[in-house]
């Protein structure tokens, strides 16, 4: 068949396909609106653009992949760009709320479009030898949706981890340090050395006693018999220049 006349028979039949999507620019060139279908509020599109060349469907035709048009019910003026996420005072419903605001904020750019175009050459480039028009927007529209929800899951799973590690940080606030008896008991001595207690508890020992230990003291270091305990009982003190005197004696 002649390449011309397979391109008319084709057009009639996008025609039929795209009534209100498809708008002829030339004989050879036209394009085609495609809708998106999302979970967005806002309508998305992509737009096809189609150029037949000479020899099609023998060959590649010219192809180009731009935002399309749509008419959202929100007014665009409305839109706004991504808002900042605090997640002080956060709970689940917010954090829904948030999530589906997220994903009207969420549109193809220049670089996702440079994608799908790459990747609608080289079905075009597979479909060589058969009018292939209506297999590419269909094929558009599909990568045009997976693209979308990409990105979306992506921005979803970022917003999450943020989530979680603000959590991990205000939950450390309520978290102490694991106290083991030998860290108490070096906290211990620190407090009391950056204190002076037991300095403190010397010089008044010192000052009070003059010397003197009392039974409970020498029954512990050693220093007395039974009989040099007697009248020391109870916290009575012993004079230990006389204590002295006695241990001096028995050992000559």
């Amino acid at each position: 068949m002649d390449p011309l006349e397979e391109q008319h028979q084709e057009l009639e039949i996008l025609q039929s396909i795209y009534p209100d999507e498809l708008t002829i620019l030339t004989d050879k060139r036209f394009q085609i609106n495609i809708l998106l279908d999302t979970d967005s509020k806002r309508r998305h599109a992509v737009l096809l653009d189609v150029t037949y060349t000479d020899e099609y469907p023998e060959n590649v035709p010219i192809l180009n992949v731009t935002e399309g048009s749509v008419e959202n019910e929100e007014s665009d003026e409305e839109e706004g760009g991504e808002e900042d996420v605090n997640f002080d005072d956060d709970d689940g419903q917010t954090m829904s709320k948030k999530l589906l605001n997220l994903i009207e904020t969420i549109r193809l750019d220049k670089e996702d479009y440079l994608e799908l175009l790459r990747k609608l050459r080289g079905e075009a480039e597979d479909n060589v030898g058969m009018p292939s028009v209506f297999s590419l927007a269909s094929s558009l529209k599909e990568h045009a949706e997976t693209q979308f929800n990409e990105k979306f899951k992506a921005k979803e799973k970022e917003i999450l981890n943020a989530r979680e590690a603000h959590e991990r940080e205000e939950q450390k606030k309520f978290t102490g340090t694991k106290v083991t008896p030998e860290s108490f008991e070096n906290w211990r001595k620190s407090f009391r050395a950056e204190l002076g207690i037991d300095k403190r508890l010397e010089e008044r020992y010192a000052n009070v006693h003059k010397g003197r230990l009392t039974g409970k003291q020498i029954f512990e270091q050693g220093l007395a018999s039974g009989e040099d305990l007697e009248g020391a009982d109870d916290g009575h003190e012993v004079d230990m220049q006389e204590l002295k005197k006695k241990m001096e004696e028995t050992t000559l």
